[in-house]
């Protein structure tokens, strides 16, 4: 697949890249102020340079959560008018599948023994700008799902993001880079999914804090790992 990835020199975007780099040809791209080397700088705006982005894309991965910094008007900014903007020239370029990195810490004040599945509200402090910026972006998204414009996969990860075997015990919400990459290449191919879906993922361990039988109901290349 022809795979678009915002963001991208973020942490997570590099991540997803060095993950899915070996099956898909990836096009990234970031603002002007982060790009560098293979990375297309791309303002996001209301121009016809956001179609050409997204030109020959099949899907798009967005990153929703910690992939920019800035201050709060900057990052609100990103998650709204030029998610917008990202959003509906994919709609325009007939993309098949948007997949937005969202987090499951937006139930982190949640206590720990509440089984949270993906039908519970988000409702985060508008103190923490990253997780507000978080929740604002998957409303954005699903605006444009609702409106059956695209499709949209919203993969909430656990944290925080580790090696695949070095998960300490109070990390109850951990997830495995491994995971990480998995997780978006199921949700890259699945034919189950609804216009709109949330799906909670987190590493398997010993007092695992989150549910994830959408995950391995939905993205079935996962049930192994997500049992194990």
């Amino acid at each position: 697949m022809n795979l678009l990835i915002t963001s991208a020199a973020s942490a997570t975007a590099q991540l997803i890249a060095g993950e899915l780099s070996g099956a898909h040809t990836l096009r990234l791209t970031d603002l002007p102020e982060n790009a560098s080397g293979d990375i297309v700088a791309h303002e996001l705006g209301h121009e016809s340079e956001t179609d050409e982005l997204l030109a020959g894309i099949d899907a798009v991965i967005n990153i929703g959560y910690q992939g920019q910094s800035g201050s709060p008007a900057h990052l609100m900014d990103y998650s709204t008018r030029r998610m917008y903007n990202l959003l509906q020239a994919a709609s325009d370029a007939g993309v098949k599948r948007y997949i937005n990195i969202s987090t499951l810490r937006l139930y982190e004040d949640h206590e720990e023994n509440l089984v949270v599945t993906e039908k519970w509200r988000t409702d985060p402090s508008a103190e923490d700008v990253d997780l507000l910026n978080a929740h604002i972006a998957e409303y954005v998204c699903k605006e444009f799902a609702r409106d059956r414009l695209i499709q949209v996969v919203n993969l909430r990860l656990g944290w925080p993001f580790v090696g695949d075997s070095s998960a300490k015990p109070e990390d109850t919400a951990v997830i495995s880079h491994g995971m990480i990459g998995a997780a978006v290449q199921e949700a890259l191919v699945s034919e189950e999914l609804i216009q709109w879906q949330d799906i909670h993922v987190q590493s398997p361990i010993e007092h695992q804090r989150f549910n994830t039988n959408t995950a391995a109901r939905l993205l079935p290349g996962l049930a192994g790992r997500l049992s194990s």
